[in-house]
């Protein structure tokens, strides 16, 4: 990848970085119960860049939304794009995404305030504009949350497995040490108990 090409993308991810605290520090708001892990359910609020493995293929994918035991609601915007030298980088498709149902969630054992960490998978739809819609999407966030010393053993983000297709996964791409990307789960009463 070009330093041109990389140095387009950092500025853009860096603001958009500043734009989930805003969203995140949002939605735990409000009451002070989660905002979004409204009707008692937990909230889910991230903002990533992954790429895949040995491959030019890199996404930004944002997700807001609320979950509980069986049902995810919510979804966000993505934009799947390939790397080069010249700009604008080619886009492979670009739209929404919206959550469909639970696979699992594993909380960390304690929460910090309104904030909990841990690995939500959940089946997602994609609507790529002009194309056909992509169902069964696996989208996993995994959140170590520092405040309490909660790790994972994951890195830091979001996992997105198209089936029959690439899966994209969080990166190091160079200047941006650490991994380029926020998750957190927001609490919501009674979540555990769905």
């Amino acid at each position: 990848m070009s330093r041109r090409a990389l140095g387009f993308g950092v500025p853009l991810i860096g603001a958009a970085l500043i734009a989930l605290a805003m969203l995140v520090g949002g939605a735990a708001g409000g009451n002070g119960h989660g905002g979004h892990g409204s009707h008692g359910q937990a909230g889910y609020h991230f903002l990533v860049f992954n790429a895949v493995s040995g491959a030019p293929d890199r996404m930004i994918i944002q997700g807001d939304g609320s979950f509980n035991a069986h049902q995810a609601h919510g979804g966000g915007t993505f934009d799947h794009f390939l790397v080069g030298a010249a700009l604008p980088l080619h886009i492979v498709a670009s739209g929404t995404w919206k959550a469909d149902d639970v696979v699992s969630f594993t909380p960390s054992p304690t929460h910090h305030g309104v904030y909990e960490g841990g690995v939500l998978v959940m089946h997602a739809t994609f609507f790529p504009e002009g194309q056909a819609a992509i169902k069964n999407v696996t989208v996993e966030v995994d959140c170590n949350l520092g405040p309490i010393g909660f790790s994972t053993g994951k890195t830091e983000g979001v996992i997105v497995t198209i089936p029959g297709g690439p899966v994209f996964a969080p990166t190091n791409l160079g200047p941006t040490t650490p991994f380029t990307g926020v998750t957190v789960f927001t609490v919501g009463h009674g979540a555990h108990e769905d």
